[in-house]
């Protein structure tokens, strides 16, 4: 496995490179204006000396006392510092000097002491600045040395003395040249370097040593935290939170990984949770599948069923009409046995039964066009309670209404629907054998822009063998009765657009729910 350098390493190493570049160049600079401040100072302190011994061998000359000037210049030259100080005539011949040797020596004008102010041109300068008259060479010895040279201009009391005359027609009588060793500067611009580069490797070791303190606090630390917190994420461990050790960035993103454990805790819960009730969200959408079908199989049996209920009811009722109408004239007739009239009178009224159920399947079969409106259902359900609540068989019936006051108006036919909710609450009075409490509730379905109506009773219940048939024709669970009261229901709210659905539990109640389409002004233009 490979191991990379650390992000505090390679920052350390970046950060004391270019601490280490700057240095250099600050070391380079430093140097060379100390060495520049030394060298100017030696050449003022080359300058000064030279001052002071052309004054005094201005007052010599005067005094024409050479001896004093000559051993003036020896002691000073006694010093390490100067190697050689010598006075040159005008015509380049040296006069003095404390090395011996060099008395009495002639020097050519491209000699490094006559350049400076003869240069190129026989005519030399009368001015020079003090930098110009400085000169920096190496001598016999391999050695750097510093040379400089003052003119001794010819001034008015020399061109007077008695002790020799100089002409006036010359400007210069001589020059002092003064050596200097650069030795000691040397050594101090070499120990400068020296504490310099130390203080460099100091400054680069206490930055490395600061900057990695800091980073180990300031990123180190955060940077693990969020490592081991994302190994423990990736572990399984969504409960885990990382503590933010500061307000800037790093802490920001300790808060959003705080903010995306939790997300992921979230996601990972609703995962397992809908793994767990998968089975059960499966079965739900089985038993939906299955009521859809029952549904539609339901629509498609009654709409066979209507159209065979109808043919067969056109040709039951002319018997039934003849049969009623000779039945009524024989009832009618003086010649009729007395003993035989009950016998004619349940003729009669079992024929006018029998009309009155193919009336019941006609108007099965025929499934009138409703004719819609915007109605309030509150109100309509009102007025079904106040139709049958005088009846004998709610004189013991509780009717409970509870109605939602922001319920809005239905699209429906109002005569059909009043059919349809008058069937409902006779069948729920009928289970509860005249005693107990009917419960009327209305609601609002957003989601599918429904209107609820519930009607729930604690009556006898239904089993599930009889849920299943409910709304087929002709089926009842009552001794007397056509078994067509809940068929036609179902058919009308069918087409007024909505749906009607059953839970019962046997011996507890039952509970009818009819849903109706709510009002809505552009599927009223329609109709």
């Amino acid at each position: 496995m490979k191991l990379g350098l650390s992000l505090i390493t390679k920052l350390t190493i970046v950060t004391s490179l270019i601490l280490l570049g700057f240095m250099l160049v600050l070391d380079y600079i430093n140097v060379k204006n100390f060495r520049s401040a030394m060298l100017s100072y030696a050449i003022s302190n080359a300058d000064q000396v030279a001052e002071v011994i052309n004054q005094s061998a201005y007052d010599a000359m005067l005094k024409n006392d050479k001896n004093s000037m000559y051993e003036m210049i020896k002691r000073i030259g006694q010093d390490p510092s100067f190697e050689h100080i010598r006075l040159i005539g005008r015509e380049g011949q040296v006069a003095f000097s404390n090395t011996k040797d060099e008395i009495g020596m002639v020097l050519d004008k491209n000699a490094e002491a006559c350049t400076m102010c003869h240069g190129k041109n026989d005519n030399p300068k009368l001015h020079v600045s003090q930098t110009q008259r400085s000169r920096i060479f190496t001598n016999r010895e391999g050695k750097e040395v510093l040379g400089f040279t003052k003119a001794i201009y010819n001034q008015p009391a020399c061109i007077a003395a008695a002790c020799h005359v100089h002409s006036e027609k010359y400007n210069v009588l001589g020059m002092l040249d003064i050596i200097v060793s650069l030795d000691d500067m040397n050594k101090k611009s070499h120990e400068y370097r020296l504490e310099f580069f130390a203080f460099t490797c100091f400054l680069l070791i206490f930055t490395g040593l600061l900057i990695n303190v800091l980073m180990q606090r300031m990123v180190n630390k955060p940077v693990k935290l969020l490592r081991n917190h994302a190994n423990l994420v990736a572990a399984g461990v969504l409960d885990a939170k990382v503590k933010a050790l500061s307000d800037d960035e790093l802490g920001k993103l300790s808060e959003s990984v705080n903010m995306m454990t939790v997300s992921l805790k979230m996601a990972h819960e609703e995962l397992k949770e809908w793994g767990s009730n998968l089975e059960v969200k499966v079965e739900e959408r089985t038993e939906e599948i299955k009521r859809i079908e029952h549904h539609l199989r339901r629509s498609e049996k009654l709409a066979s069923l209507g159209k065979l209920v109808a043919g067969i009811a056109h040709e039951i009722n002319n018997p039934l009409t003849g049969v009623l109408l000779y039945s009524s004239i024989v009832e009618s007739d003086t010649r009729l046995n007395p003993e035989l009239k009950p016998d004619i009178e349940k003729i009669i009224s079992e024929t006018r039964r029998c009309a009155d159920i193919v009336s019941r399947l006609l108007e099965f079969s025929r499934e009138a066009m409703p004719h819609k409106e915007a109605i309030c259902l509150n109100s309509l359900i009102d007025k079904v309670i106040n139709l049958v609540h005088k009846q004998p068989s709610f004189h013991e019936i509780t009717i409970v209404r509870n109605y939602a006051d922001d319920l809005p108006d239905v699209l429906v036919d109002p005569g059909q629907v009043q059919q349809v909710l008058i069937n409902m609450v006779l069948n729920a009075s009928h289970a509860m054998y005249g005693s107990g409490t009917l419960t009327i509730s209305t609601s609002t379905d957003e989601i599918r822009s429904l209107v609820r109506t519930e009607i729930i009773d604690d009556g006898c219940g239904i089993s599930e063998d009889d849920l299943v048939h409910i709304f087929d024709p002709f089926f009842t669970t009552k001794s007397e009765g056509t078994g067509l009261g809940l068929s036609i229901s179902y058919g009308i709210i069918q087409n007024n657009g909505g749906s009607i659905e059953v839970k019962s539990t046997l011996g507890e109640g039952t509970t009818f729910t009819v849903l109706l389409p709510a009002y809505n002004s552009s599927l009223l233009e329609d109709f």
